[in-house]
């Protein structure tokens, strides 16, 4: 029961931290994040950031009944501690940013959120981490802008065809140039972790690690998809476009929260080195 919780506390953190930082970034790249999005994914952040903390030391004391206990706390937090600072800090800074004088701290959030990523996790176990832990945060900060993507895109029915088409064009401009290094830092950062080609085919984690590239495959050839006859559809054809563009991103949704699920799996049940 507890591993379980522990499992979905891990997803909670990763939704609410990657679709912050990507909210903060459709935002600042004119995309468009309502307001109050913000503000709920930045206090969703911190929440998920307290919980998880709170579930790593039930687990540690060994039942939900000491999640706050002090003793064992002091043991969780020096291990916990830069990354819970970045991603408590980033989704403050979220969360100000939603009230029009503070929008400038959008950009700086997201930033923070994924210098979170790359501050600790399975990179920063590593023996000689290199630039693990920055491929990590770079690949971080990618990742919540493609997430993010089917939520600021959905084509709500207050929306023009030719709005949706406008901002389906603006996230494919900036997306075909950040993709293709999300894939390759994925890759690089699979064989750092896993240790080799052979440990990702054979160990479960390397495997878990496999299932999230596919899975992240799918999700690029539905973009393609998205960019080449959707995109087309909305201009000429708008009510089969938005019917379309509604069916794709559904399923996009669909893949993410896969790949998230499959992330927090790895992280969770197993790890580096398991077979």
């Amino acid at each position: 029961m507890l591993t379980l919780l522990v499992l979905f506390s891990k997803f909670g953190l990763y939704l609410t931290a990657l679709m912050g930082l990507g909210a903060a970034l459709h935002s600042a790249a004119a995309i468009v994040t309502p307001r109050r999005w913000l503000v709920i994914l930045g206090l969703g952040l911190i929440i998920a950031v307290s919980l998880r903390l709170a579930l790593l030391n039930a687990q540690l004391a060994g039942g939900l009944s000491a999640a706050f206990s002090p003793d064992t706390f002091s043991w969780i937090w020096p291990a916990n501690r830069s990354q819970a600072m970045a991603f408590l800090a980033g989704g403050g800074l979220i969360a100000a940013s939603s009230l029009a004088p503070l929008k400038y701290l959008r950009l700086p959030a997201a930033l923070l959120i994924a210098a979170g990523f790359g501050l600790g996790g399975h990179t920063q176990g590593l023996d000689t981490p290199g630039l693990a832990p920055w491929f990590a945060g770079v690949h971080a900060l990618i990742a919540g802008f493609w997430i993010v993507a089917p939520f600021t895109l959905w084509p709500h029915a207050s929306l023009d065809a030719d709005l949706v088409h406008a901002r389906m064009e603006r996230f494919s401009k900036i997306a075909l140039w950040c993709v293709p290094f999300l894939f390759v830092s994925g890759i690089w950062l699979a064989l750092r972790l896993a240790g080799s080609l052979e440990a990702i085919l054979s160990s479960s984690y390397g495997q878990l690690l496999l299932a999230k590239l596919l899975l992240a495959t799918l999700a690029l050839a539905i973009g393609a998809w998205n960019k080449l006859r959707i995109t087309h559809l909305l201009k000429n054809d708008a009510p089969s476009g938005v019917a379309s563009l509604k069916r794709s991103l559904g399923a996009d949704i669909l893949v993410f929260a896969g790949i998230l699920l499959v992330i927090a799996a790895a992280t969770t049940l197993t790890g580096p080195g398991a077979v």
